[in-house]
């Protein structure tokens, strides 16, 4: 019983892969480019680069 849950469990988890992975991809991707992209606005560089002055 606990054999066929875990291989029909496997399938079916594995079929629902791409529903998750894309968003989760995306969602992480923003993320990090928007941490990124708020760290060199708020650095001296930024600061300098964007006319303002620090």
């Amino acid at each position: 019983m606990v054999r066929h849950w875990m291989f029909n469990g496997y399938r079916r988890l594995s079929k629902q892969v791409p529903y998750w992975i894309v968003p989760f991809a995306i969602g992480y991707g923003t993320y990090t480019w928007a941490n990124n992209q708020y760290a060199w606005q708020m650095s001296k560089a930024g600061h300098l680069a964007l006319g303002g002055h620090h």
